[in-house]
């Protein structure tokens, strides 16, 4: 697994980044601690046609090009594009959950497993049950490939890192009768690990890096 500091590196991942909700963190960032797992989710899907796509319905803003201070070899080069694939994916079905396409509940699982699966299932749910509301939307200021597992090296299972700036100004997941303490302020770092399993790649875990960014 590679976490080593080195030229910091640009890059542009071959598949279009649309990330648009970034919807699991808790309504309430402070009292919680850094490295905490967080309902959220942040996206990278398979790029769908813009064309057909409606601005209003569907907002898909692009993802800044990602860097990195790794040193990736080519097979984690496919990695990371990969597991954005993935991260896309994810936060994209997130975004058109919570906004009421209830029919991407279901795409859920081809872009997520574990805890991260059971967070935005449970979430999207209450948005659905009118137990919740959502509003805004989250997009990333920075993307960054924090670690990587050699996918040539045993690796059970190989696994991307990555993390991306954020301001929480811009969502708010409200619960239903809260009279709402005002939205979080600030930058805030997320961290997203995503897996190789089921020959496919999945966000498995998501939780808060940092209270900056």
């Amino acid at each position: 697994m590679k976490t080593g500091l080195g030229e910091r590196i640009c890059l542009r991942t071959t598949t279009a980044m649309t990330l648009a909700a970034l919807l699991s963190l808790p309504l309430a960032l402070s009292g919680c601690e850094d490295h905490s797992p967080v309902a959220a989710p942040t996206s990278t899907l398979p790029a769908e046609d813009s064309s057909k796509a409606s601005p209003a319905a569907d907002p898909q803003p692009t993802v800044p090009a990602y860097e990195t201070d790794l040193d990736l070899s080519a097979e984690e080069t496919e990695a990371v594009e990969g597991a954005l694939v993935a991260f896309e994916g994810f936060l994209t079905s997130i975004n058109n959950a919570y906004s009421g396409d209830f029919d991407k509940i279901d795409n859920f699982p081809k872009y997520a497993t574990g805890e991260a699966l059971d967070s935005i299932k449970a979430e999207a749910n209450s948005v659905q049950n009118k137990d919740a509301t959502f509003e805004g939307a989250i997009n990333p200021l920075s993307v960054e490939i924090f670690e990587v597992a050699d996918p040539a090296e045993a690796q059970d299972p190989p696994n991307v890192v990555v993390h991306f700036c954020v301001d929480t100004n811009d969502w708010a997941l409200i619960q239903a009768g809260d009279q709402g303490a005002g939205k979080p302020d600030g930058l805030v770092t997320m961290e997203h690990r995503i897996v190789f399993e089921r020959d496919s790649w999945l966000v498995d875990k998501q939780s808060l890096w940092e209270r900056k960014c």
